[in-house]
Formats: structure tokens, C-alpha cells, sequence
């Protein structure tokens, strides 16, 4: 379950907020300008998220090591991890 917030509401509301997260699993969107920009999610999900990403870096790196060993590869290009989403 997701929910939207303004800043403003959620400077309010943000003892609600965590206790939500934390107790019911809700994950809010924080938004600006209708826009969003951040969210509060349960900790068990932000773990679970830092997790994949290690995973996929690992991966990732894994790769890139092969290229340059076997010579595929001289240099090693950066990729940025995330994109923004307009819209």
C-alpha cells in the first residue's frame, strides 16, 4: 500500500508517517510541486533494495574484470545507476 504527500503535510504527519511504515508497511511518496521526490518506506525495504543493488554492482564488477583481463576492454566506462524520471 502507497500513499502521496505534499512536504508540508508530511512535515506534520511524520511521526504517523514512520509509525505507518514501520507497523503497517506503508510506503509514502513525498512529493513537491506534484512531483515526486523522495519516500518513506519500511526499513525492511530499503535493506532489501540495498541489497539488490550490491548484488547488481557485484555482478557488474564481475564483468568489467573479465573484459579488461581478457582484453575486450581497455578502459572501463562510466554508467550512471540512475536516471531521472520526468513526467
Amino acid at each position: 500500500m502507497s500513499i502521496e504527500m505534499n512536504m508540508t503535510d508530511a512535515r506534520r504527519e511524520l511521526p504517523d508517517i514512520t509509525n505507518r511504515a514501520e507497523y503497517v508497511g506503508e510506503t509514502t511518496y513525498l512529493t513537491k510541486h506534484g512531483r515526486r521526490t523522495a519516500a518513506v518506506v519500511p526499513a525492511a525495504s530499503a535493506e532489501l533494495l540495498e541489497d539488490l543493488e550490491n548484488l547488481i554492482d557485484g555482478e557488474q564488477v564481475r564483468q568489467v574484470l573479465e573484459a579488461l583481463a581478457d582484453g575486450a576492454e581497455k578502459t572501463v566506462p562510466y554508467r550512471r545507476r540512475t536516471a531521472r524520471r520526468d513526467g
